[in-house]
């Protein structure tokens, strides 16, 4: 039985789409959602303005698909690392670690952690989005509290908390003049919090 064949007129338009948020992606990265406009989107990516609109609504809704792709990216990075070490906290120290490693790349920096509180806070609070990283979160730290690892600890509040921290770390890592100072410092803090962890 063979493969269905989709007809060009899909294939062209799922093209654009792709088009769209690469362009987009190289535009917020190197000057922000504010300072990056429509017009700028589609003279780069050399498409009709009504072939942004055919995919998407607005610059917000083009930069939540930019989110998206980037946030994906980093967390199946983040959770193979994690996924490769067998010893927990070796999968926790590995996860963690990657994810400060992503928080070097421009594009997560700028996406990600700088820009994707002010432009998505109001989907967040009207529709309940749970991001990506909260399961990420949850595979990397469910063996600590699936075994007797971390004793009477709660993979909800748990996931919650290290999230919270990695996004400080992260936000530590944007803001900072010399970001690869700024993750080895970051990480210098996670394996204190990990000693401290481990050795009670």
């Amino acid at each position: 039985m063979g493969v269905a064949v989709k007809p060009l007129r899909v294939r062209q338009a799922e093209a654009t789409r792709e088009l769209l948020i690469s362009t987009a992606r190289e535009l917020f990265a190197e000057r922000g959602f504010a300072g990056t406009s429509i017009e700028d989107i589609i003279e780069r990516a050399g498409v009709a303005r009504g072939a942004l609109y055919h995919h998407f609504n607005g610059k917000d809704a083009l930069f939540r698909a930019v989110y998206d792709a980037v946030q994906a990216e980093a967390v199946s990075r983040i959770v193979a690392t994690a996924l490769a070490q067998s010893e927990p906290w070796d999968a926790v120290r590995a996860g963690l670690s990657a994810f400060l490693d992503v928080c070097l790349d421009p594009a997560f920096r700028r996406i990600v952690i700088l820009d994707s509180v002010p432009v998505l806070q109001s989907q967040a609070w009207d529709t309940g989005i749970e991001h990506s990283e909260l399961p990420m979160m949850r595979s990397i730290l469910t063996p600590l509290t699936a075994g007797e690892v971390l004793p009477g600890v709660a993979l909800e509040p748990l996931a919650h908390v290290a999230l919270g921290g990695l996004y400080g770390a992260g936000l530590y890592i944007a803001l900072s003049p010399d970001p690869e100072a700024a993750r080895a410092e970051a990480e210098s803090v996670i394996d204190t919090i990990i000693r401290g962890l481990r050795s009670t």
